[in-house]
């Protein structure tokens, strides 16, 4: 009954806001998990490229060009709407989500690493 009254009152607009922030700290940590599972495979992937010396794709917009062809059934956005960046270190990359806050540098930051050889960064 009660997912039921839930669901009506998210079919309404404008009850919809109120019940979504009710739900915030329910849904948080499934985002959470969620946003990692999808990170931790997009790094793999990466990792995967550079062992097999393929290029890796180059941050910003080349990055969101191989998401879109690679990941196409899955989400191109973290949980909270933002897109995964990529960045390029000597001996390793970072894909970032902002988190729930969805600003780039706070305790909220979702990163995933891992390491590459530096021929892939020529």
């Amino acid at each position: 009954m009660l997912v039921l009254g839930f669901g009506a009152a998210l079919y309404f607009p404008q009850t919809r806001p109120v019940v979504l922030d009710l739900l915030n700290p329910l849904l948080r940590p499934v985002f959470v998990w969620q946003t990692k599972a999808e990170m931790d495979k997009i790094v793999r992937e990466l990792g995967t490229m550079d062992r097999e010396g393929l290029r890796l794709p180059q941050p910003g917009q080349e990055f969101q060009m191989w998401m879109e062809r690679n990941f196409q059934g899955g989400s191109l956005l973290d949980s909270w709407g933002s897109p995964y960046t990529l960045t390029l270190r000597i001996d390793s990359l970072a894909l970032l989500s902002p988190g729930p806050d969805m600003v780039v540098g706070t305790p909220d930051d979702i990163v995933r690493t891992v390491e590459i050889q530096r021929r892939a960064l020529r």
